[in-house]
């Protein structure tokens, strides 16, 4: 199944976080970091991709934006695909180290896409650590989120070092751009507007569909979708400054950061504590931001998180996104871990179990309809202020091979969108890989927030036993 169909429109959630780019800070560029033991085959790679995008139409997918600068743009085949603009390779010194590797890969995803091509570029990193190797992957998150992101890397990975593999043929159908005529400023207008109806008259008739099939009273339908209107009035309320009292300002310059913990030791803890493997994660974030602002001289009670909850299903397609981005207080100061995990898993499950996951395709719908500056100013207000986000995505969970080369560890670096930092969890094999995304102007002390997060981790892995507490290993750095 193709998830993008030559000129099809983004969705209204892909179509914002594509929109709001008028303003740097909240530029939505994810990257991925894969160390690998040795460098890959260059042709057998070359073609792996080749064949990637045969089957993934965005990779070869240009955005076009709506007639007069309102509504969603459009995903359509380049005229002129050329694979080998997309994949980099470069040698750095014989003696970099994993430092050294995270602050090429931050200068990397600081740089913009070229927007008269698909908005991906994967930079192969030879001589690593001696005469090993590292994938940089970076891509717009218009095109897809972390877990869209994992299908890709399944497409391009093997399970052996050297598989017998056969090339696959593409199914999707290639259209040039030229051949599809782009609507005119008055029906994309018009299609615009019908769209936001449809959406917000939508979710009323399946208020009153859902009345119906339960035979709720009037007065608790009222109550019901009263309830609704004030869960979507939480997702889109404007936030005035961060709660953090040193982690204020927002620039464009970024900082990568990653250590690893035990995936076991960071389950056994989820599971002691009664929670999941999520809540001990954030649990973890928010006790190793407490140490931060301790160790600044700025102790702090609460801050404001963001939290991508997915909802994207196993038949939804690879492409586009499929999260709602729910933001919250929380508290910073729990008396012990275990705590800690209990109030994110009480957090967590309400937002989950809340209306506002079925409202985000129709607040985008009804928001998308926003000419670009004004948009960009309501998400200006809503992301710039958010002192830190959280994301967990599931990764791969038996080893991998890339055109020979061993995958050894997976880091995501997700942007920070107006945040201070965003911290990331992508799970590989049996381990957490933490990658720290912080930008550089709200966080002073790079190595005293790694340092407090690593140890705000080791007390959570302290609810484990004795033999699953370790949150580093051989690979932990700081790139700036």
């Amino acid at each position: 199944m193709s998830e993008h169909h030559p000129g099809h429109r983004m969705s209204p959630t892909d179509s914002i976080l594509w929109r709001i780019e008028r303003d740097p800070v909240l530029r939505s560029t994810v990257t991925a970091v894969s160390i690998l033991d040795r460098i890959p085959v260059w042709n057998d790679y070359r073609q792996r991709m080749l064949e990637a995008a045969d089957r993934i139409p965005w990779l070869r997918q240009v955005v076009v934006d709506a007639p007069l600068g309102i509504g969603s743009p459009s995903w359509v085949d380049t005229e002129d695909f050329d694979i080998d603009y997309h994949l980099r390779r470069v040698r750095l010194p014989h003696t970099c180290g994993f430092d050294e590797l995270l602050t090429f890969a931050a200068r990397e995803a600081m740089a913009e896409f070229d927007r008269a091509r698909p908005p991906w570029e994967f930079t192969l990193v030879e001589g690593f650590d001696g005469d090993g190797a590292a994938l940089i992957q970076k891509f717009h998150h218009a095109a897809t989120d972390g877990v869209g992101a994992i299908r890709l890397a399944r497409e391009i990975l093997d399970p052996e070092r050297e598989p017998q593999r056969m090339v696959k043929e593409s199914s999707t159908p290639r259209v040039q751009a030229k051949e599809l005529r782009p609507p005119n400023r008055l029906e994309s207008a018009v299609s615009v507007l019908d769209h936001a109806t449809r959406r917000v008259a939508g979710m009323w008739i399946e208020v009153a569909r859902s009345t119906l099939r339960t035979g709720r009273s009037p007065a608790r339908t009222v109550r019901s979708a009263m309830e609704a209107l004030f869960w979507g009035a939480r997702l889109v309320a404007p936030i005035t400054e961060p709660l953090s009292p040193v982690m204020r300002s927002r620039t464009t310059k970024l900082g990568f950061g990653a250590f690893d913990v035990d995936f076991g030791g960071l389950h056994d803890a989820a599971g002691r504590a009664n929670g999941s493997l999520n809540d001990a994660f954030i649990a973890g974030v928010l006790a190793g931001l407490r140490r931060y602002h301790d160790g600044c001289g700025s102790p702090v009670s609460e801050l404001r998180m963001t939290l991508p909850i997915s909802v994207r299903g196993k038949d939804d397609t690879q492409g586009g996104n499929r999260f709602v981005p729910v933001r919250f207080t929380v508290p910073v100061t729990a008396p012990d871990p275990a705590t800690s995990v209990a109030t994110v898993s009480r957090l967590v499950r309400e937002w989950r179990n809340g209306p506002a996951l079925t409202l985000t395709d129709t607040l985008a719908s009804a928001l998308n309809v926003l000419p670009t500056a004004e948009l960009t100013q309501v998400f200006r207000s809503l992301l710039r202020n958010v002192d830190f986000v959280a994301t967990n995505v599931p990764g791969l969970r038996a080893p991998a091979y890339l055109a020979g080369a061993k995958v050894l560890r997976q880091y995501a670096f997700a942007p920070p969108s107006g945040a201070a930092v965003n911290v990331a969890l992508l799970s590989n094999v049996d381990c957490c890989c933490i990658g720290v995304n912080m930008d550089r102007g709200a966080i002073d002390d790079p190595q005293l927030l790694m340092r407090s997060l690593r140890e705000g981790f080791e007390e959570v892995l302290a609810l484990s036993a004795p033999a699953d507490r370790s949150a580093h290993s051989h690979l932990q750095g700081v790139g700036s």
